[in-house]
C-alpha cells in the first residue's frame, strides 16, 4: 500500500529512486532527483532554451536533467558528456522510451578531458549543473576556453557553483573531487567568485553572478562573451 509520501512523488522521481536501488550513489542526491534536474531545464528556458537551441551538456550522468531536454529539444539538438558510461546507460534506459531517442537522436561522448570539441559544432547553450562543485580551476579554464571554441557568437555558458567563503575554501587542488567513473569517494569543492571573475575577464568572457538558487544548494551564474548582446529570449534577471 502506497503512503502519502508516496503517492505526492512524480514518476520521474520515482525512476530516479529505482536507478539507485538498482545500481547505488547515482552522483546526485537520491532525494532531489526530480528537483535538481527540474530547476536546471527551468533556469534555461529562463536564459531563452528554445526548441531550436543547440545545447551541450557538460556532465550529464545519469541524465536527469536531460530527461526535460531531449523530449523538448530538436532533432540533434542535445549533446551530453559524460565519463561515467554506467550511468549514461541507466538513464537512457530507465528514463526515455525508443521513440524519443529516435526522434531527438542525443549524442554522448565519455571523455574525461572536457573536450567540448568532439561533437564538431558550435552551440548555442552550454550547462554545467554541479560540475564545478567537484573539478580544479584547471578544468575550469579548459571548460571556458571550450566554450570560446565551440559556441555561438551570443552563446550562454550556464554554471552551477559553491563560493568559496573564506581563502582557505577556495579549492587549489588540481584533482577531480567526488565520485567518477574512477572514484567512489565523495566530496565536493569551492572556487572564490574573484578567481572566477578574473578568469573569464582574461579571456575576453564576462560573468554574472545571478541571486537565484540553482538545486542541492547551489548558485547560478551565466558566462558570455564580453561582446555579446545578450541571448535571444532571456528573461530579466
Amino acid at each position: 500500500m502506497k503512503t502519502a509520501s508516496d503517492q505526492q512523488k512524480t514518476n520521474v522521481q520515482r525512476l530516479g529512486e529505482k536507478m539507485a536501488l538498482d545500481h547505488g550513489f547515482l552522483g546526485v542526491p537520491t532525494q532531489t532527483f526530480d528537483e535538481g534536474g527540474r530547476r536546471q531545464f527551468a533556469e534555461l528556458l529562463r536564459e531563452g532554451l528554445s526548441p531550436e537551441t543547440s545545447l551541450l551538456e557538460i556532465g550529464c550522468g545519469c541524465l536527469r536533467t536531460a530527461y526535460w531536454l531531449i523530449p523538448f529539444l530538436g532533432e540533434r539538438n542535445y549533446c551530453g558528456i559524460e565519463p561515467h558510461r554506467d550511468r549514461v546507460r541507466w538513464g537512457l534506459d530507465l528514463l526515455f522510451d525508443d521513440q524519443v531517442l529516435r526522434q531527438r537522436q542525443p549524442r554522448f561522448d565519455h571523455n574525461a578531458e572536457f573536450d567540448l570539441s568532439v561533437f564538431g559544432k558550435k552551440f548555442d547553450m552550454v550547462l554545467a549543473g554541479s560540475i564545478w562543485t567537484h573539478c580544479s580551476k584547471s578544468h575550469i579554464r579548459t571548460m571556458l576556453e571550450g566554450f570560446l571554441q565551440n559556441s555561438n557568437e551570443n552563446a550562454v555558458f550556464l554554471v552551477s557553483y559553491l563560493p568559496a567563503r573564506s581563502p582557505e575554501e577556495d579549492y587549489k587542488g588540481t584533482a577531480w573531487v567526488g565520485t567518477s567513473h574512477v572514484s567512489d569517494e565523495p566530496g565536493i569543492v569551492r572556487h572564490s567568485k574573484s578567481w572566477i571573475d578574473t578568469e573569464c575577464t582574461s579571456l575576453g568572457l564576462r560573468v554574472d553572478f545571478l541571486d537565484r538558487k540553482a538545486f542541492d544548494g547551489q548558485l547560478w551564474l551565466r558566462v558570455q562573451r564580453a561582446s555579446s548582446i545578450g541571448f535571444p529570449g532571456r528573461l530579466q534577471d
